[in-house]
């Protein structure tokens, strides 16, 4: 097995789903370890000041990978006016390309502000076989 340690940072937006209460879309994009482009897309199932979350993270021409919550994850007021902050831990549960295989974790500390604006930051740790 492989170790692969990395961080990243990933900006974009977040939105109501159309036809579902209380779940965001979000939508971001960022360069990888290797200075690719990277793309992520999730929903976001909210309740009160903690969410469950699904989604995918594709490393254009690399490979891709999915992940569920671990646990929850928190988002809530912070102190700066208009913004919102959270964190989550994410499980990986599968991958493809360079990532068949992988598991891992990735850690995501982030924020949303009123308009929807996401800048989230990411600590993976995977193993790849």
């Amino acid at each position: 097995m492989r170790d692969v340690v990395f961080a990243m940072e990933l900006r974009g937006r977040a939105a109501p789903v159309e036809g579902h209460n209380n779940t965001l879309g979000a939508r971001t994009a960022g360069r990888g370890p290797y200075g690719e482009t990277v793309t992520f897309e999730s929903q976001v199932v909210l309740s009160g000041e903690t969410f469950n979350e699904t989604g995918s993270i594709d490393y254009s021409g690399r490979g891709k990978v999915t992940f569920e919550t671990v646990g929850a994850g928190h988002l809530g007021p912070s102190p700066a006016a208009g913004l919102q902050w959270g964190a989550v831990i994410w499980r990986i549960t599968a991958g493809e390309g360079t990532f068949v295989g992988a598991t891992g974790y990735i850690t995501s500390n982030f924020t949303v502000s009123a308009d929807g604006e996401v800048v989230d930051n990411h600590y993976v740790r995977m193993f790849l076989p």
